[in-house]
C-alpha cells in the first residue's frame, strides 16, 4: 500500500510539525505519522495503512462522506484545499483544526493520491468560530437548529456553482444557518436593507425566485460546507448563538 511513500519521504514526514498522512486515489491511508493515528483514536500507525476515513476510532468518521469528497476535488482540480475540521478526535475530545490537502505524486509525477497536513489552532477568533461552529449546524429541510459531531468545511468558494462576492459568500453562509437578514447586518456590520438587495442578487445568480429555492440549490450544490475567509477574522458569537 505505502510503495509511493519511500522510506526517505517517511522520514521526513515524521520530523515535520503537526498531523500528516497521505491518501491512495481511493482515499485508503497509504501513510500516517504516529500523532495522527494517535489523534484517529490507533495506538500504532501502521494500524491505519489501508483502511479508510469511515474506520477511524473516533467520531470523525462520521464525516468520512465529507472527507472524501474533498479529497476527489483535489484530485480533480489538482488545487489545494484549505479546510476548517472540529471534531471529536480520540479520548471524545473537541478540537478545531486548519486542514491543507495537495496532490501527492509519484517520482514520475503522476497523480497517486492527496497529502494532508493538519494544524491545530491557536487563534482565539478561529477557536471560537470553531467551537460554535462545532455545535450549530442548520438543515434547510428542518429548518432548526440541531446539534452535530460533523463539522468540515472547506475555506473558499466551492470549485462548481456561479461565482460569488466575498460578501454574497458571507451573507449566503450565514442564510443557510437560518439567520434573518437583521441578525446578517448585525453580524457583518451593514444594513439589513443591504442584506436583502445581496440576497436578490444572489437569487438571480443562482437562478431562483423564493429565498427557500435559493437555500435548496445552495445546499444541492455544496455552499453549506465552504466557509467564506472573510468569517475566519470577525467574531460570530452574537449571530451565531442568538435565536
Amino acid at each position: 500500500m505505502d510503495s509511493f511513500i519511500t522510506p526517505h519521504q517517511q522520514q521526513l514526514i515524521d520530523t515535520l510539525p503537526g498531523f500528516w498522512g497521505c491518501k491512495d486515489l481511493q482515499s485508503n491511508f497509504l501513510y500516517t505519522t504516529q500523532q495522527t493515528a494517535e489523534l484517529f483514536g490507533f495506538r500504532h500507525k501502521e494500524e491505519i495503512v489501508g483502511l479508510s476515513d469511515l474506520d477511524l476510532h473516533c467520531d470523525a468518521a462520521e464525516s468520512a462522506h465529507l472527507f472524501r469528497a474533498q479529497d476527489r476535488e483535489v484530485i480533480r482540480t489538482g488545487q489545494t484545499l484549505r479546510i476548517l475540521d472540529i471534531h471529536r478526535y480520540s479520548n471524545h475530545t473537541w478540537r478545531s483544526m486548519l486542514t491543507c490537502k495537495r496532490l501527492l505524486r509519484d517520482p514520475a509525477q503522476n497523480i497517486v493520491g492527496t497529502i494532508v497536513n493538519t494544524q491545530e489552532l491557536n487563534s482565539d477568533e478561529l477557536l471560537q468560530l470553531g467551537a460554535l461552529l462545532g455545535k450549530i449546524a442548520y438543515s434547510p429541510m428542518s429548518g432548526s437548529d440541531q446539534l452535530t459531531t460533523r463539522t468540515s468545511f472547506i475555506i473558499g468558494h466551492p470549485s462548481q456553482g456561479p461565482k460569488l462576492t466575498q460578501r454574497q459568500q458571507e451573507i449566503l453562509f450565514l442564510l443557510l444557518r437560518g439567520r434573518s437578514a437583521r441578525l446578517i447586518g448585525r453580524a457583518l456590520g451593514i444594513s439589513t436593507r443591504t442584506v436583502e438587495w445581496h440576497v436578490c442578487m444572489l437569487k438571480e445568480k443562482f437562478a431562483v425566485v423564493s429565498k427557500s429555492e435559493l437555500i435548496d440549490k445552495a445546499f444541492e450544490q455544496g455552499y453549506l460546507n465552504n466557509l467564506p475567509p472573510g468569517l475566519c477574522k470577525r467574531s460570530l458569537s452574537i449571530i451565531l448563538r442568538e435565536d
